[in-house]
């Protein structure tokens, strides 16, 4: 909550002045940004620079570019700490928990806003709080029709008002096309360039008549180029109609667009929910254009990119977990068994998940390569799934499949067939309702098809391969298929399209992440001496920057890693802890006599903690942050925000990784 507003409320070291829901988030001011469209979204203010940050973070929440957008309404409260609309926008946002403390705030200054302003606050703060004394147990659907009715209010009140379309547009996105596509219509009319027009275009619909967006497709990328989702969402709908070079071009374009993004703000691919999704549906993509290395190289990057234990670790949709799907998948589809066998391949974990996959395509392997045996000790290890919550739209699907491949092996092929074509059945009903790579290594339609070509079944193959188009249109695998029963390879696409060419899209940013130089690092130890990171050089380093001496939980994180002095050496690591203690003051404290295995270096500016993102613009104070630099000087992994780093055998983890010592 934000209690620290109140008048005496304790303010911890390090975390934010103005309450918890501000430890979260952005903490370095916003930069002007080009090429992300224009939302103008006029607001009560006093001062000017107020309105261009407004309107900046309304363009970026058009995008869902949220966290960029808090950072913009962000600088807002800073400039007018009581403009009820920035911590309106603030709410909007957070998206989350913190929503409900910002929109109470702008409800406490709601009195000094116009009519139209007070209906905006009062929208959101319907959907957002729950009225405790009118919760009937479907809250959340309650509030949601409450603050679409405020919407609708603010449309009949204000016809011009195109942000107030735009967002009862956004909540009926979906439910009712056809009526969300009208309010669309009319917004485009006055602004055919609004990015929120296009992009709610293309998510209204996304499942269902997609043909409808592909106009805006084209130009949503085109109005704001910056943003890696509005490169990216064109590539959904591409890919529902079978246009593959155009989706690969766009999910393409978007993965460089956030990697470019990413380098420029030093952060890390953990910090970009989108760009983890971008590069696995571009490697899904890349199947189907038949470029299984570009597949591969694609998800072996997933699995390598920085790990982290809130952002990037056991998560179904992490970019690790993403990426090994992935690679299993390609896999699979272009029958690599003996690298799916080999077990340096696939990072299998002890997840039920991962577990359920590895017998799954340890199985189709062994079956495929002969060796029955094997394939069965597989199945075995499968069943042990069949009661597993998290499995159980996948295990019914697997078990069946494998029964089939079984009944294969043992020749009995007309089982064998009446078993898989029971598995295509139920994994084509879990794959319909889906607009993201599926969760499923393979269509069982096209498994189907290819086992009645062996069976000499052309028509039956030819119908099973059709099925496979159905769901998944211009499916190249089917279409070749259904050529070699002995139907020509038609292809139907709703529009022209270009050619898929990496070299084309190299304007947009890198074609991979890869760490970044760390910044420059200018201080003094408590010798007096000078230390840089140049020194460092064949050397790891953990970078601690510390609030000093006033701080106790920073000097519990400092006692805890010199606990682990041993792993730091081992791993050739260093461990800095760097403050805005003078090095007189930090000899006075003896802490280099306490913590003997860490170097205590003095940044009394605090221009290193800027440098190195360890400073909160807003507040104008430093906070705490963690940081591993790699013995080429590259920073491959960090932490900012209200509260020391603790998982220190993450750290150690991470290293052992980097040094391939795992």
């Amino acid at each position: 909550m934000i209690a620290a507003w109140v008048q005496g409320a304790e303010i911890r070291a390090g975390h934010s002045h103005k309450g918890e829901a501000f430890d979260s988030g952005p903490r370095t001011r916003p930069q002007p940004m080009t090429q992300i469209g224009m939302a103008h979204f006029p607001i009560t203010h006093k001062n000017p620079e107020v309105q261009k940050w407004f309107d900046q973070g309304n363009t970026l929440l058009h995008s869902f570019s949220d966290f960029e957008a808090e950072r913009a309404f962000r600088w807002c409260v800073k400039l007018e700490p009581e403009n009820a609309m920035c911590y309106w926008g603030l709410a909007r946002a957070a998206g989350d928990e913190r929503s409900v403390p910002f929109i109470q705030e702008a409800a406490k200054r709601k009195g000094g806003v116009t009519e139209r302003e007070r209906l905006y606050i009062e929208a959101l703060e319907v959907r957002e709080r729950t009225d405790r004394l009118r919760d009937r147990g479907d809250d959340y659907r309650e509030r949601n029709v409450q603050y679409k009715k405020i919407l609708e209010t603010l449309c009949l009140k204000y016809p011009e008002d195109d942000e107030a379309r735009l967002l009862l547009a956004l909540a009926n996105m979906g439910d009712s096309r056809y009526g969300t596509e009208l309010i669309l219509r009319e917004v485009e009319k006055r602004q055919p360039e609004h990015p929120g027009v296009h992009h709610y275009r293309i998510h209204n619909w996304n499942y269902h008549e997609p043909e409808a967006a592909l106009d805006s497709c084209k130009r949503y990328g085109a109005i704001a180029p910056n943003i890696g989702h509005a490169l990216h969402m064109p590539g959904h709908v591409y890919a529902q109609v079978g246009m593959w070079q155009e989706a690969a071009i766009a999910m393409d374009a978007a993965t460089r667009t956030e990697v470019k993004n990413m380098h420029a703000q030093q952060v890390f691919p953990f910090n970009y929910w989108n760009w983890g999704h971008n590069r696995h549906y571009l490697s899904y993509i890349q199947e189907q254009l038949g470029l299984p290395e570009l597949a591969i190289a694609g998800a072996r990057e997933l699995v390598d990119a920085p790990q982290d234990p809130k952002s990037n670790g056991e998560a179904p949709y992490s970019p690790h977990s993403q990426g090994i799907r992935s690679l299993a998948r390609t896999l699979v589809k272009y029958e690599r068994w003996n690298e799916l066998l080999d077990a340096k391949t696939i990072p299998w974990r002890k997840l039920p998940a991962d577990q359920l996959l590895k017998a799954y395509v340890e199985a189709r392997a062994h079956f495929a390569l002969g060796n029955r045996e094997e394939g069965e000790k597989a199945m075995e290890a499968l069943e042990k799934f069949a009661k597993e919550k998290a499995v159980e739209r996948l295990y019914p699907v697997m078990a069946t499949d494998l029964k089939a491949r079984l009944a294969f092996a043992k020749g009995e092929a007309l089982l064998g067939l009446g078993l898989l074509s029971e598995a295509a059945e139920k994994q084509y009903a879990m794959q319909m309702g889906d607009n993201d790579p599926p969760s499923y290594p393979e269509v069982l339609f096209n498994s189907l098809g290819e086992a009645y070509l062996r069976a000499g079944a052309k028509e039956l193959a030819i119908g099973a391969f059709e099925k496979a188009l159905v769901l998944t249109r211009n499916d190249r695998f089917a279409l070749a298929g259904r050529e070699r029963a002995g139907k020509s390879r038609s292809v139907t696409l709703p529009g022209p399209q270009r050619a898929y060419r990496t070299e084309a899209l190299r304007s947009y940013g890198p074609d991979r992440w890869s760490p970044f130089a760390a910044p420059a690092l200018a201080v003094v130890g408590t010798d007096g001496k000078p230390q840089t990171l140049t020194t460092q050089k064949g050397r790891n380093t953990i970078l601690i920057f510390y609030l000093g001496k006033e701080c106790p939980h920073c000097l519990k994180q400092l006692r805890d890693f010199q606990g682990k002095a041993a792993e730091w050496k081992r791993l050739d690591t260093d461990v800095f802890a760097v403050s805005p203690n003078s090095p007189e003051s930090s000899r006075a404290l003896g802490v280099e006599a306490a913590y003997e295995s860490i170097r205590f270096l003095a940044d009394v500016s605090r221009e290193n903690a800027k440098r190195f993102l360890a400073y909160d613009d807003f507040e104008e104070m430093e906070i705490h942050a963690t940081i591993l630099i790699d013995k080429e000087g590259m920073v491959r992994w960090s932490r900012m925000g209200g509260a020391p780093f603790e998982d220190l055998g993450f750290l150690k983890s991470e290293i052992e990784r980097l040094e391939g010592k795992r």
